[in-house]
């Protein structure tokens, strides 16, 4: 991959983590003022938002450390190839998807082995 185009989507991807890092603290911040608050009268609703808030949580913690290991991708000068068979990632892949560290069939072999294991 060339410089030019490794720096459009190493920009993209800065841009991407700083919007996570928002939410991420954001959605905490909501995480802290639900331990705080002692006003719910539901106690089902409660559960239910904490449930659903650590899921938001670990999402983005998630989409972040991709997001990490595609930058540090660019920076050692492989980003785009794909880390199963060290092919090139397709480029509309990349483009959906800047943080992808598998191409389309590597991806796809892993979710079938996913689903075979469970």
């Amino acid at each position: 991959m060339n410089v030019s185009k490794s720096q459009q989507y190493y920009d993209r991807l800065n841009i991407r983590r700083n919007k996570v890092m928002m939410t991420l603290e954001h959605v905490q911040q909501e995480q802290r003022a639900i331990d705080e608050s002692r006003d719910w009268i539901d106690r089902a609703a409660y559960e239910s938002r904490v449930h659903l808030l650590d899921n938001l949580v670990n999402w983005y913690i998630n989409e972040k450390a991709r997001i990490e290991e595609a930058l540090s991708r660019i920076r050692q000068g492989k980003y785009g190839v794909c880390i199963a068979c060290h092919e090139p990632i397709e480029a509309e892949r990349l483009k959906l998807a800047p943080d992808a560290a598998f191409c389309a069939a590597c991806h796809a072999a892993g979710e079938d082995l996913s689903r075979a294991v469970k």
